[in-house]
């Protein structure tokens, strides 16, 4: 039996408990005694005193023990939502470090930093497929095995980020919308090449554990990306565009 509604309802209205139980308890002494003449000594006024006081004190000691449980009970949900968030953007700190620390030196000197990368990478990715006439997730091994070794340290980043929330929002109890918050403040970490290449990622031999993160049905890593005009039917790339 789950009494999590009741506890939630006492401890926010404490006061219309107690009121309540007042009333009921006077409600049934009235039903019970309606008939007897009401007492002129003070004795038995002090009897009526202590029989009133001695059902209504329990009441009361169990609301104050509910109270004092719920509080503690908030101050550790409260105390794990803040860990939960600290270990989430330094996760989210992490993955900007990882992405900035990408780059590649191109013919004319310059560098490429960070999410330029991953344009450069998917131009690659597509040089390949239409040259070799393979799909892009082959297209995708064969850039990987020659040219993507920066990237897995980056890819098991963003794996950390959604397995983060998806593992930790139980333990803070976190809402529906909560966890659509937590899942969309990551997705608007990704630019549309980088999920381009994670969705390929996802879908190839080295997807590891992903199938976990999928199947959570508010996380959805690849609801923004434009996969008919980027994977699907990949616009033509000449090689110079794909030069380093």
């Amino acid at each position: 039996m789950n009494n999590r509604p009741i506890v939630d309802s006492l401890t926010r209205h404490p006061l219309r408990f107690g009121v309540g139980a007042i009333v009921v308890l006077l409600l049934a002494f009235f039903l019970n005694f309606r008939k007897e003449d009401i007492s002129q000594t003070t004795a038995e006024w002090g009897q009526f005193g202590d029989y009133i006081g001695g059902l209504l004190n329990p009441i009361f000691g169990l609301i104050s023990v509910v109270l004092v449980a719920a509080t503690l009970r908030s101050q550790t949900q409260s105390a794990a939502r803040q860990a939960f968030e600290n270990q989430l953007f330094a996760l989210l700190q992490l993955h900007a470090s990882v992405l900035e620390s990408i780059d590649r030196k191109l013919t004319d000197k310059s560098i490429k930093k960070g999410r330029d990368c991953f344009q450069l990478f998917y131009k690659k990715i597509v040089l390949i497929s239409q040259n070799e006439k393979v799909s892009m997730g082959t297209a995708y091994q064969r850039f990987l095995e020659k040219d993507g070794w920066e990237i897995e340290h980056y890819f098991r980043t963003v794996y950390h980020l959604f397995k983060h929330v998806k593992d930790g929002h139980r333990k803070i109890e976190a809402s529906d919308v909560e966890q659509k918050r937590y899942y969309d403040l990551i997705k608007s970490q990704l630019s549309q090449y980088e999920l381009v290449l994670l969705w390929l990622n996802v879908q190839s031999i080295n997807r590891g554990n992903w199938e976990t993160i999928l199947g959570e049905p508010h996380a959805k890593p690849f609801e923004h990306l434009n996969k008919a005009n980027l994977i699907e039917n990949p616009p033509p790339i000449s090689p110079s565009e794909a030069e380093e």
